[in-house]
């Protein structure tokens, strides 16, 4: 008996150690802020825990400097990026708030790479997984939204396309999050088969996205959707054809959704329709950029005057208080250049090229007839591209919600890069590397920590903002750390 024992407590190990255990906490955190957050506050809250929590991962010797061990070049220029960052930081009007944006940039990049590191580790299977746990929260989101609907319809209560992304503050945030996820629902259903439930949920879950993102007017979305899709048939060409077929039957399928439930059923309901096409081109005709041009104009004459530090992360917030239009330029390059300075914005440019150059280099190594990874490579060079796009217009980049989908879109990809050397012996990171890792890793959340310490309490309660904080939102709102943005 003891002897047939043994083998099953060796072969029960392995199965529990390839499970991506801390990919699917990051799902659940996201679920999370899906699910039962109530605005940007609460969201903010439960992004800070969960990489608090990633983070101690990293400083226990978890998996991460083994990613950051690779592509020495795009390593070079994130650790010049933050080393820039932390002397602008360092020089900062408003210490908290440099160091906070400086902290929370590095622990998701850090629990990007601890998401490669286990998805690489975990190969096929555990990429499904995620994917498919992903594909849930934003299902039983999209139920959350319907349930909603439903409920305002039936009591005769007319809602706007704000009132429509539940748990957001804005539905702009909501939009952010829909760049980096919905090609990723796309994939899962893409790769369902045929003829069955499980693929006609994706699809409608997929078209239910679109809906939302037309009745939402959502502009820069739809705009990064299309330069995605340019660029990714030009990079795969016909290994492209099935995923843009895919995104787009999805699109028209989404078309059919926003009409019939949001345009016909609310004015048969009396309620008059939430939106109309026509509001687009209304809108683009009288102000194409919707008051970007201030702040871009604004982002401009701060490069000028602080071209080599900027004006210290997270500053711009405080540089742009007198527009009260936002306290982000709504162009992640802006943002980047402004705050943490030219150079800066020139080694995170070059590490982000860098990357996406070894994610299209990637297709070499992929068989023509393997139709899974070349599906793969298109979905992720399609979020990628489309992540980079409404980062020009919005603000992807500064929500947490999003910031959490940008950092499950770069853990995908990079595990499923290391994945597809899985029959190669992979080099062990030195130890001053697993040194270094941790060490970053103290540093970013003691930052963390230190940033939010004075505040955390009171907006995980979501109690209303101070006298002081009104004083400056006076007119509004403008979320960037916390949502009273202006400091």
């Amino acid at each position: 008996m003891s002897s047939s024992a043994h083998p099953v407590s060796r072969l029960s190990l392995p199965a529990f150690s390839d499970r991506p255990w801390f990919s699917l906490l990051f799902i659940a955190a996201m679920a999370v802020a899906f699910l039962w957050c109530s605005g940007h506050d609460e969201q903010r809250c439960v992004q800070i825990v969960l990489l608090a929590i990633l983070a101690g991962a990293v400083i226990a010797g978890r998996d991460a400097a083994q990613a950051i061990s690779g592509m020495r070049p795009a390593r070079m220029c994130l650790a010049t990026f933050f080393m820039l960052g932390a002397i602008s930081a360092s020089m900062a009007f408003s210490l908290r708030h440099a160091i906070y944006e400086w902290s929370i940039l590095l622990l998701l990049l850090l629990a990007a790479a601890l998401l490669a590191a286990e998805l690489a580790r975990t190969g096929k299977g555990g990429l499904q997984t995620v994917l498919v746990c992903m594909g849930v929260a934003c299902l039983l989101y999209s139920l959350r939204v319907v349930l909603m609907y439903a409920a305002a319809l039936a009591s005769g209560v007319r809602i706007d396309m704000h009132a429509l992304a539940v748990g957001f503050s804005n539905v702009r945030f909501l939009n952010h999050t829909q760049t980096a996820l919905l090609p990723l629902i796309v994939l899962l259903c893409l790769q369902a088969p045929k003829r069955t439930t499980i693929r006609r949920t994706w699809f409608a879950l997929a078209a239910f996205w679109w809906a939302l993102l037309f009745v939402s007017e959502a502009r820069a979305t739809i705009l990064a959707f299309g330069a995605a899709g340019l660029a990714v048939l030009v990079l795969r060409r016909s290994h492209a054809r099935a995923l843009l077929q895919m995104m787009a039957l999805t699109a028209l399928a989404g078309v059919v959704v926003y009409v019939l439930g949001f345009i016909l059923l609310p004015t048969l309901a009396g309620l008059g329709s939430i939106g109309v096409p026509s509001n687009v081109v209304a809108r683009t005709a009288a102000d194409p950029s919707s008051g970007r041009t201030l702040l871009w104009k604004l982002a401009l004459q701060l490069i000028a005057a602080h071209p080599w530090l900027g004006v210290g992360p997270q500053h711009f917030a405080h540089e742009g208080a007198k527009l009260y239009i936002g306290a982000h330029p709504h162009d992640w390059l802006f943002q980047i250049g402004v705050e943490w300075g030219v150079p800066a914005l020139l080694c995170l440019f070059s590490a982000v090229v860098l990357g996406v150059r070894a994610l299209a280099g990637s297709g070499k190594r992929i068989a023509a007839e393997d139709v899974h990874n070349q599906q793969i490579l298109a979905t992720l060079l399609m979020a990628c591209a489309a992540i980079f796009v409404d980062g020009l217009f919005s603000g992807v980049l500064v929500m947490p919600q999003s910031q959490l989908a940008i950092a499950l879109v770069i853990g995908c990809a990079g595990g499923w890069l290391r994945s597809l050397d899985a029959g190669m012996v992979q080099p062990a990171p030195s130890p001053a590397t697993r040194i270094v890792t941790a060490m970053l890793a103290v540093v970013a959340l003691c930052g963390l920590i230190w940033s939010v310490a004075p505040d955390f309490v009171r907006h995980a309660r979501g109690e209303a903002p101070t006298p002081a904080e009104k004083a400056i939102n006076h007119k509004g709102n403008w979320p960037r750390l916390w949502e009273a943005g202006y400091f």
